[in-house]
């Protein structure tokens, strides 16, 4: 078990776990490199970590109030991580809600989790991964893409606020919200204009030549136009042209409308994966 505060020196060490599975190796990627391009303040808890022992690998991560990444770890690794963030309990924030990974490896920490505190698991979400690597022709709604401006910021944090809300992210809302100004300047947010801002998408570097897509979002009273479904349309087609070779994202499965819209786009599966969160043993377990 070794601990890391180089993101770097965590993807060089978490290499073997990244080989498995080529979509979940970018959300390790962006990850880190999210670390170097917007550092953490010094209240913020991450933890960055690898195992290898006995022929079992692993790695996990987890940024402030989200979720634990347990990805493809083996099992080992997943109950040694469970361990590992136990003994760091006495700060409150370092506690994760829950954990996000392939199925056994989320089942071995969750296991092992409760045997520590007494928390259960219970599922938030199953989730689906897709690639890109050729945007299809999709109908094309009024308006344009654009990149958000300074001027966007409030427009984007409101709606990513409500997204949040929408989708129940286990996240710091306000940590989220303080990083529009900062990802706005650095090109990372779109923004679908019809007369106004209409919708927005994010996206994140996964060096060396992909990328991933998140947030996508669209508030209620502007939705079933195509606006979402021509921006990320445009935003893909554009990264592919910067020579990103692969773009990532991730679905909700409950979810159709929009795992159809990123279909129609080109996205194509690639590995399903588990959100759990951690809930007092009444609650049950799934």
């Amino acid at each position: 078990m070794a601990r890391h505060t180089d993101p770097m020196a965590f993807l060089a060490a978490a290499a073997p776990v990244l080989a498995r599975d080529e979509a979940l190796a970018s959300s390790y990627v962006a990850f880190a490199n999210g670390l170097l391009r917007n550092p953490p303040t010094t209240s913020e808890s991450v933890y960055l970590a690898t195992y290898g022992a006995a022929g079992m690998q692993g790695a996990a991560m987890m940024r402030g109030l989200g979720g634990l990444w347990v990805g493809a770890s083996d099992v080992a690794a997943a109950a040694a991580f469970a361990d590992d963030v136990f003994l760091q309990r006495g700060a409150a924030q370092s506690m994760p809600r829950g954990v996000v990974g392939l199925r056994p490896a989320c089942d071995a920490f969750a296991d092992r989790w409760r045997t520590l505190t007494g928390r259960t698991h219970v599922m938030r979400v199953q989730l689906r991964n897709h690639k890109l690597t050729r945007v299809d022709a999709v109908p094309r709604p009024s308006g344009a893409a654009r990149l958000a401006t300074a001027s966007d910021a409030d427009w984007v944090s409101e709606a990513q606020h409500d997204f949040i809300m929408e989708v129940r992210l286990p996240d710091d809302a306000a940590r989220l919200r303080a990083l529009i100004p900062r990802r706005i300047e650095q090109g990372q947010i779109w923004i679908w204009d019809d007369d106004g801002a209409v919708a927005f998408a994010g996206w994140t570097d996964a060096p060396p030549d992909a990328a991933r897509i998140a947030p996508v979002y669209t508030p209620p009273q502007a939705r079933g136009r195509g606006y979402a479904t021509a921006l990320v349309a445009d935003l893909s087609q554009a990264l592919l042209d910067r020579g990103r070779q692969g773009l990532f994202l991730i679905t909700d499965l409950a979810n159709p409308i929009s795992n159809a819209i990123y279909a129609k786009i080109g996205f194509r599966p690639k590995s399903d994966l588990f959100h759990f969160d951690f809930v007092d043993a009444g609650a049950g377990r799934e």
